[in-house]
């Protein structure tokens, strides 16, 4: 079984770092090629992945926000199906079974639920034209473009997951947007053996996964193109526009948004490295609010030795959740090391974080992470 088709994303690398539209997971064959089985049984894949581990957020503190909530946590558990009937159509399903849902009142208490991730049906045309259909990932920004299950680290950066209680005082939301209801066409790599080109064009509802209906009625254009040279080095460049609704009815306001980054990557044997930004520009329709911004940078450098299964990641990430307002910025800086025993389906991680949040936060919060990562 593979390691994880509910990350079959057109622009995911199959388990490591690399800049969005790289390669195309096992799970989803680039050309769709074979013929169809005659049983139904061999037309379905099963995978999923699992992170668990022991979570301490440092100075301890007692019945507080920060460092008082260190313990055992179940990070994510995810399953996921694909169904090939033909050789032009895949269907693909995943669903997380320990979703977090933080209370309202309180951030650090709350409860796991299932919750349907990705649902989506891919639709091969030819090589230069594919669709897909459902709720996906946008093509946008390099580094939530990378598969769920084939992190790194334990989580994404604050770019992408914000900060919250208890690992941060925040709190703050990330800035790129998540899994989306919509359609999107690209294509596999065209050109040669020295140079080639991807790109997607989508419109979704933009408002974020799992909602009953979209928010107003706009949809959200987003489209990205990368280049690469020899499939070593990766340039992508990515834009999106978004008008929404905030608020609630009857004070609610409409936010445009203007969204735009790009990202290099590169990969050499076990290393895979990338850099990427990501900005926002926000106008209003009330003249109370003035504009406003946000923006993000990120770089990664993962290494994979692969005859001793041994790993070692570092990572640095900037968030400026708003340009007009001061003293607000995240900086957080991340550290791994791993070891996946026997090149089997689990790898046993060491993480520590350090966040430097603005002036006003008195105390430290760096944490401290062992987890078992374990897919199949």
């Amino acid at each position: 079984m593979s390691a994880s088709i509910v990350l079959a994303l057109w622009l995911s690398a199959a388990g490591q770092v690399d800049g969005g539209v790289a390669e195309t997971p096992p799970e989803l064959p680039r050309t769709f090629a074979g013929p169809p089985s005659a049983h139904w049984y061999d037309m379905v894949t099963f995978g999923g992945f699992g992170r668990v581990g022991v979570f301490y957020t440092f100075p301890f503190q007692n019945e507080t926000l920060v460092g008082g909530n260190g313990g055992f946590r179940l990070a994510d558990a995810r399953l996921s199906v694909g169904f090939k009937p033909v050789t032009w159509a895949n269907f693909v399903m995943s669903i997380e079974a320990a979703a977090p849902v933080p209370g309202d009142s309180d951030p650090t208490a709350g409860s796991r639920i299932v919750s349907l991730r990705d649902w989506y049906a891919d639709i091969r045309i030819c090589k230069g034209f594919l669709i897909k259909v459902g709720q996906f990932r946008p093509p946008y920004y390099a580094e939530l473009l990378q598969p769920d299950g084939m992190l790194p680290f334990v989580s994404r950066s604050v770019i992408v997951d914000g900060v919250a209680p208890p690992e941060g005082f925040g709190p703050r939301v990330g800035i790129v947007p998540d899994r989306q209801l919509g359609v999107m066409a690209y294509s596999e790599r065209l050109g040669n053996d020295v140079v080639g080109i991807k790109w997607a064009l989508g419109v979704f509802n933009g408002n974020g996964p799992n909602q009953l209906f979209n928010d107003n009625n706009a949809v959200t254009p987003v489209a990205r193109i990368e280049a690469d040279v020899l499939q070593k080095v990766t340039l992508g460049v990515n834009a999106l526009y978004n008008s929404r609704a905030d608020g609630q009815r009857p004070n609610r306001v409409t936010v445009d948004q203007l969204g735009y980054g790009a990202d290099l990557s590169a990969r050499f044997g076990g290393l895979r490295a990338m850099v990427a930004y990501t900005a926002n520009a926000y106008t209003y329709d009330s003249a109370v609010l003035p504009a406003d911004g946000s923006m993000g940078v990120m770089a990664q450098v993962h290494y994979v030795h692969d005859d001793t299964g041994l790993e070692a990641a570092v990572r640095f990430g900037l968030l400026d959740p708003s340009t007009a307002q001061t003293d607000d910025q995240v900086m957080q800086f991340s550290g791994m090391v791993g070891y996946r025993p026997f090149k089997g389906p689990v790898r046993i991680v060491l993480e520590y974080e350090h966040r430097e949040e603005e002036a006003a936060v008195a105390i430290g919060n760096d944490s401290v992470i062992l987890f078992l990562h374990a897919f199949f």
